[in-house]
């Protein structure tokens, strides 16, 4: 069977037709998986969390009631999680800050005390935390507590025994304080208080200084005096042995140190000459000799 030429031009045109709706419906599916995939790229992230080393997240979940309590947290590492809820992390290892704290001492003296603390917060309770403090309750809590704490220990204080107390009590009676008003209201828990340094005016440091000085040197004056005291009980101590052996020797103190210095002399190889006097009383004369 014989086509025409116009029956021949005529098939070509349909599959050319064919052809291009065929690659039209290709395209528009690739279009179409294309655009889905970028969506699913898109809205991945919502569906997992990864949360740093030595952090923990708490859920925040507006279907479910809002923030999760009851120790409901996420862990380090991987999780997943529904694309409307909300992670939010929280770093929970031990963690510390300074601060400089204007204080008035008990003689109503201006001074500057360096504080430094370490705290950690509870992560068994970070959705409570959470929800009652917020990520910034450094600044809300604590930072207002540790002044407050700082002006009312060093107002229980002259400046000079500020200047020259041991730390250890004050930072101790800090550190009790803050567990006190922090760590049995909040879900945070403070380790300890440091005292770095306590910044005086310089007048009265000087004057301090000054008394020091002179509380040393009274302290030395009193170590002479002290030690002269028993030098003059050994002096009376002595005086009375002496007047012991003249009262039992019936020799006199000198006599006898001279016979014990004549005696000396007498082994020694230089030549000498040793005058004893006639009297009982008199001391032997020593002439000569190198």
């Amino acid at each position: 069977m014989e086509f025409t030429e116009e029956e021949i031009l005529w098939a070509d045109k349909v599959l050319e037709e064919e052809n291009i709706v065929r690659r039209s419906y290709w395209m528009e599916v690739l279009v179409g998986v294309m655009i889905l995939t970028m969506v699913l790229i898109y809205f991945a992230r919502h569906f997992y969390i990864i949360v740093p080393a030595g952090h923990k997240g708490a859920l925040f979940s507006p279907f479910r009631g809002g923030t999760q309590l009851d120790g409901v947290y996420y862990e380090e590492g991987f999780g997943l999680k529904l694309p409307w809820d909300e992670v939010i992390l929280y770093d929970t290892r031990i963690l510390e800050h300074q601060d400089t704290i204007t204080a008035l001492t008990e003689d109503g003296l201006e001074v500057e005390a360096e504080i430094s603390y370490r705290y950690f917060p509870d992560y068994n309770r970070i959705g409570y935390l959470h929800r009652e403090l917020g990520p910034d309750y450094l600044q809300s809590i604590l930072v207002p507590h540790l002044t407050s704490i700082t002006r009312d220990v060093v107002s229980h204080y002259r400046v000079d025994r500020l200047y020259s107390t041991n730390r250890d009590s004050i930072q101790i009676d800090m550190t009790q304080r803050s567990q006190q008003n922090i760590t049995d209201n909040y879900p945070i828990s403070i380790i300890d208080v440091v005292v770095r340094n306590i910044v005086l005016p310089d007048k009265v440091k000087d004057a301090i200084s000054e008394k020091l000085i002179r509380e040393q040197k009274m302290l030395e004056y009193d170590f002479r005096l002290e030690l002269e005291e028993k030098e003059t009980q050994r002096k009376l101590i002595e005086a009375r042995g002496v007047r012991l052996f003249r009262d039992t020797s019936d020799l006199d103190i000198l006599q006898w140190e001279g016979i014990k210095a004549t005696k000396d002399l007498a082994k020694s190889p230089n030549a000498k000459v040793v005058v004893i006097g006639t009297g009982s009383e008199d001391l032997p004369i020593i002439l000569g000799g190198n």
